[in-house]
């Protein structure tokens, strides 16, 4: 695809290094700038790169509106990205909007240009925890999940098991199939679409996952992968609801064995569902980490709350 006068080309698996490497350069703590975020929804949020010595330029489309990703840089290159990425969109003629953008990088950019408008959709920000606390679920503040995972066990105690995910990817797809499949979401239908792209590509995204069985039968699965050296992100969560607690044994389980090193857990955002963001507050995360829309101060609704 030629943008301004450069080449992107579409995003595919045979760019994980690169990605790999320029992230951990950026070293952003956000859901969206994830590996196995940025691939797994490509269905539904088609990605194109531009690589240049010092930085990656990911543009996204959504809705039929182009918008850039934050660069993938370190800090130092990030103004030289933007002003890059400015003029491109203005040689296409179209508004430069970026999106998902974390609160730090935000404020640097308006400190360069303060004619941008921002805005911070509720429904974007990512719920963070403490790991330690998603394992054991200790404390008064989170007694009906410990519940919720006491009941499970007194019900299903000598009858699970959580087993290393390679094993049951066939059997986890069979779950896919009939997890909400009575809901014709889009979202619901991309997300699926999704999770099939990442249990096939397994290996190479280099994420980790596990598997809750019940009397040997797939009932709940969880990936994740590194959000940042301190943090992993829950990329994938999927279980038979009607199992009382089989979320908050997935994710005991699941954090008690992998990812061990890691203090903080980002289980990514809400979306706007009100059940979801029931869920997501009653876990107690220590902290959100608020994401905004930036655009150019003009005459237009950015769908995010802001107009210029």
């Amino acid at each position: 695809m030629t943008f301004g006068d450069m080449d992107f080309s579409p995003l595919n698996e045979n760019d994980i290094p690169l990605i790999k490497k320029y992230l951990a350069l950026a070293d952003y703590e956000e859901s969206n700038h994830n590996l196995v975020n940025l691939l797994m929804w490509q269905h539904q949020f088609p990605l194109f790169k531009y690589i240049s010595d010092n930085w990656v330029l990911l543009l996204g489309i959504h809705q039929g509106t182009l918008f850039l990703y934050m660069p993938l840089c370190e800090r130092k290159y990030l103004d030289d990205a933007i002003e890059q990425a400015s003029a491109i969109f203005h040689k296409a003629g179209i508004n430069f909007v970026m999106s998902a953008y974390t609160k730090d990088v935000k404020e640097q950019i308006l400190m360069k240009h303060p004619q941008f408008c921002a805005c911070s959709p509720r429904e974007s920000y990512d719920y963070v925890y403490e790991r330690e606390k998603l394992v054991t679920l200790s404390g008064k503040k989170l007694q009906k999940r410990r519940n919720h995972y006491n009941g499970f066990m007194k019900m299903y105690s000598d009858r699970y098991k959580f087993e290393p995910i390679e094993s049951y990817i066939e059997q986890c797809k069979d779950l896919l199939k009939v997890w909400k499949n009575d809901d014709d979401d889009d979202f619901l239908y991309y997300e699926r679409l999704g999770t099939e792209y990442v249990l096939d590509n397994f290996q190479i995204l280099e994420t980790k996952g596990g598997c809750l069985l019940i009397n040997d039968k797939v009932e709940g699965f969880i990936i994740g992968s590194y959000g940042s050296k301190r943090m992993v992100q829950i990329n994938i969560e999927k279980a038979n609801d009607q199992i009382r607690g089989v979320y908050q044994v997935l994710e005991s389980e699941f954090l008690s064995r992998y990812f061990t090193e890691c203090e903080l857990v980002n289980r990514e955002d809400d979306m706007g569902k009100q059940n979801l963001r029931d869920a997501k507050m009653a876990s107690m995360p220590l902290y959100l980490i608020e994401k905004y829309r930036i655009c150019e101060e003009v005459k237009h609704d950015c769908q995010g709350g802001c107009k210029g």
